[in-house]
């Protein structure tokens, strides 16, 4: 395919080669290591391939990657600069994370003024403190880190890093985070002011809004920043109290940006009981967990009300996330704010139980002879004719399904698009069940 592309006059790397044997791979892998610094643009790592399509389409994808290509990382490039300050930052889950302050030095073509430092354990190993110099590098050659400290005769001079015992943003004394299976013992802190916490608001107001969540796309970043800063929105709730004029005055927002914003308010309020638990923020709780839970229980009050123990059977759940969900539901704050949120028109949709609690929680769901959906393992493939991957995903999920990235002898259904390639192939050697879009809307209950 290069050679055509470059046949075509196309532009192509002058440094691809074709080698057999692993050795050879090897030894082009260090060969083009050695040109990296010498080329004209940036490069992290070497792609390897496989150069046979037939032997391309046998070996086939996993989820997120094929299996005929892999990819080598060089070791990031290191700089030395110094350490000007630590700074705290507080994010969405209250955690606070040390920040360096560094003095701005050029990292792989990047120049970087910023670096975490991770937990108040990583400073102490390292013995950081204001004013030495380190080593910095950027993790896969995109995370910039500090890696150590270079020893010099002035570090005993410095004061000694203290980490702070209050929330940076809002004062609130800080707490100690556990963590599962922290085997190293790393030193975290939590501000527990969870809803009133400026930094912890405006990183929890994005996540509320953002996708996978209420997904109001009509409220962004910026305009966010300017509710929470005007004093107009001081908590999740605080969203759906807002009025038309209140959103047009914003900067950069007109009468039809108000409109679309308060369209989409308004529209997520319907958004179902799975959507609206990963909204909330609560801790150990994302997509998947959100949807087990959602399907285990049906309602809102339902989770409410739930034990531990009955939490705890969900497969993939168990006692310390389900600890860790009991103790964040029976939090007064987050029972206020939902409380809030309800009064204010917040639906928190039921949605079907598919999940049973009382089966084998380690035995997978069987599915009910009457439900071609619910326990069935799907694969998608192609261009579908009016659904994209990710609505025709979503469907499957809330109907009780699975979506797997890969064909395999325990998929149970193939749904085939346009231009379906390798998995339509491997679906049909394997003799599995082959369906189009119209079959699986009919599966679902829906008409084409």
């Amino acid at each position: 395919h290069l050679a055509r592309f470059a046949a075509w006059g196309l532009p192509v790397g002058e440094h691809n080669q074709v080698v057999r044997g692993i050795d050879a791979v090897l030894e082009a892998i260090d060969a083009l290591g050695a040109l990296r610094h010498r080329l004209p643009y940036e490069i992290d790592g070497a792609v390897v391939k496989v150069d046979d399509i037939g032997l391309q389409e046998q070996l086939g994808f996993m989820s997120r990657a094929p299996r005929w290509a892999i990819a080598f990382k060089y070791p990031p490039p290191e700089v030395t600069t110094t350490l000007l300050g630590i700074d705290h930052q507080v994010g969405r889950s209250g955690v606070v994370t040390p920040v360096a302050r560094l003095d701005p030095v050029r990292v792989g073509g990047v120049t970087v003024t910023n670096a975490t430092l991770h937990n108040q354990a990583f400073i102490e190993e390292r013995d950081l403190r204001v004013g030495d110099p380190v080593v910095v590098k950027r993790a896969g050659d995109v995370i910039p880190r500090v890696d150590r400290r270079v020893p010099d005769d002035a570090h005993d001079t410095r004061p000694v890093s203290v980490f702070p015992t209050t929330c940076p943003d809002c004062a609130h004394p800080l707490e100690p985070l556990v963590v599962k299976d922290d085997k190293e013992g790393a030193k975290k802190w939590i501000c527990p002011n969870s809803l009133s916490c400026p930094a912890q608001l405006r990183a929890g107001l994005r996540h509320f809004v953002g996708r996978g969540a209420m997904d109001i796309e009509g409220v962004g970043a910026k305009l966010l920043d300017q509710l929470v800063h005007t004093g107009l929105v001081q908590r999740v709730s605080d969203l759906y109290r807002l009025h038309h004029d209140d959103l047009a005055r914003m900067e950069r927002m007109g009468k039809k940006s108000a409109d679309n914003a308060m369209a989409q308010l308004e529209a997520s309020k319907a958004r179902p009981l799975d959507k609206a638990l990963v909204a909330l923020g609560i801790r150990e709780v994302g997509e998947s967990t959100a949807r087990d839970l959602a399907r285990a229980f049906g309602s809102l009050d339902a989770l409410l009300d739930a034990p531990e123990d009955r939490i705890a059977r969900i497969h993939g759940i168990g006692d310390w996330v389900a600890h860790h969900i009991r103790h964040a539901l029976d939090d007064p704050r987050l029972r206020e704010e939902i409380d809030q949120l309800r009064a204010l028109g917040v639906q928190f949709a039921d949605v079907p139980i598919t999940i049973d609690l009382d089966a084998d929680p380690d035995a997978p769901p069987a599915p009910p002879e009457d439900d071609p959906i619910t326990g069935r393992s799907f694969v998608l493939t192609g261009t579908l004719p009016t659904l994209s991957r990710n609505e025709a995903k979503a469907k499957i999920l809330a109907a009780g399904g699975a979506v797997k990235g890969s064909v395999s002898k325990n998929t149970d259904f193939v749904v085939a698009g346009a231009d379906a390639g390798s998995k339509l192939t491997k679906a049909q050697d394997l003799g599995l069940a082959v369906i189009d879009e119209a079959t699986l809307l009919a599966m679902l209950g829906e008409a084409p």
